[in-house]
């Protein structure tokens, strides 16, 4: 028999609970500038002779010949450039799917009062220091000594310097601003405020540009691609994403990355984890932290733990006044659904709440 709640406290556990994802990105796809003209960056494939060097290889030492594939900057082009949009939509403000009305209901209030309390303003802040620092071009970044980072929405633009800003530590308003190469503090706050009406209210759409200055022929590291069966047969040890397109003629595979691992980049936005070790990381429910394997919110801070205290959450952020009120266990919480995702209540949690 399923037990009862005790009478006058709210739950945040079901057993079916899914949240849309409401940052939604496109591919990113690289170009090649070559003076006024785009010229799509296209995915090869080369045959290479490597040596084992990996623990207990089957030839030790031995030449190890194998086929990858490769990107680089086109001939004639000074510069690359990523690009990409987003739709932003207010899919945190109500469950996707959810077992149980009350809890729905609960969860809606959770989202309506984050949003009176400015809390909506603060991930939208993190999110931007996110696109202006050029995190989403990932090794890229590095491949290069000066970039800039465009955005267009409303038909206004912003255009940042990456430079200027930290991928390690969150920066505030001035440091922001202090990064723009276009725009003002004014416009800076109205693309923030646009990105936290998307996720509250009506949906908001905005381009991004990366573009870097490299000499032709270098190295451009679109994402990777899991090995597919088809592909193991021919032997091509590293495949990279692509998008087939028509150019010069004839078919090509069209270098991208990945939405997911945009959104990943955006993400970096947990600094609430406590853990002195690390600066921000991406936005999921136990503190995953994929570069290096560990975990930092196993220790009663993850998603589940904090959510298990639902009249505790509530009662703090229903008497918030402003984001300041708000402690970083909301703000972790809120950006989790934001992020999307299924967070069903194991069966046992399910039961107890009815």
């Amino acid at each position: 028999m399923a037990k009862s709640k005790t009478p006058g406290t709210q739950s945040f556990e079901t057993g079916m609970l899914a949240y849309a994802r409401s940052l939604q990105i496109s591919e990113g796809v690289f170009f090649g500038i070559d003076g006024d003209k785009r010229v799509p960056v296209e995915v090869l494939e080369k045959g290479v002779r490597g040596q084992s060097s990996e623990d207990r290889a089957r030839n030790p030492g031995l030449s190890n010949p194998q086929t990858v594939e490769f990107a680089v900057l086109p001939q004639g082009c000074t510069a690359v450039e990523l690009a990409f949009s987003v739709r932003v939509l207010p899919m945190a403000m109500s469950p996707h799917a959810c077992g149980s009305p009350s809890v729905a209901t609960a969860y809606e209030t959770l989202a309506t009062s984050y949003a009176r309390a400015g809390g909506f303003d603060v991930l939208a802040a993190r999110y931007v220091w996110n696109i202006a620092n050029a995190r989403f071009a990932w090794r890229n970044r590095f491949q290069v000594d000066t970039s800039r980072v465009t955005v267009g929405f409303a038909g206004q633009v912003l255009v940042f310097d990456p430079a200027r800003l930290s991928l390690d530590r969150l920066e505030d308003a001035d440091t922001l601003a202090a990064a723009l190469l276009e725009g003002d503090r004014t416009l800076l706050g109205q693309f923030i405020s646009g990105i936290s009406g998307g996720m509250t209210t009506a949906p908001f759409w905005f381009e991004v540009t990366w573009r870097g200055e490299m000499p032709p022929g270098q190295e451009i590291f679109p994402s990777q691609e899991y090995i597919r069966e088809s592909k193991a047969e021919k032997d091509v040890s590293r495949i990279y994403a692509k998008l087939p397109r028509f150019h010069a003629g004839r078919e090509i595979g069209h270098a991208s990355m990945h939405s997911q691992k945009i959104g990943a980049a955006l993400r970096h936005i947990d600094d609430w984890h406590g853990d002195d070790g690390y600066g921000p990381i991406a936005v999921n429910p136990y503190g995953g932290v994929q570069e290096t394997a560990d975990v930092l919110r196993r220790a009663k801070n993850s998603f589940y733990d904090i959510r298990k205290k639902a009249d505790e959450v509530l009662a703090i952020v229903q008497a918030a006044n402003s984001a300041e009120d708000l402690p970083g266990s909301v703000h972790f919480l809120m950006a989790n659904l934001v992020r999307g995702g299924v967070f069903g209540s194991s069966s046992k949690a399910a039961e107890a709440n009815g």
